[in-house]
């Protein structure tokens, strides 16, 4: 994949989230409108798996990831 940002080609790699937890019972990847952010309740939350795929731009030094929908 390209970089969306400065064109560069980036390597594929595995994005995992962890909150440091043997259970991550209570860790959640998820997903709003960007209009949502700052509310109580929001609407049109997307539940994410806690792992996916990703790629990692060593120009910019940002990762770009893909997750799969639980």
């Amino acid at each position: 994949m390209r970089c969306p940002e400065c064109g560069k080609e980036c390597p594929k790699g595995i994005i995992e989230v962890s909150d440091g937890s043997i259970t991550q019972l209570n860790t959640k990847v998820i997903w709003y409108p960007k209009e949502q952010k700052g509310k109580m309740i929001r609407n049109g939350v997307v539940n994410l798996s806690l792992y996916g795929e990703g790629y990692y731009c060593d120009e910019c030094m940002k990762v770009f990831a893909s997750f799969q929908e639980r």
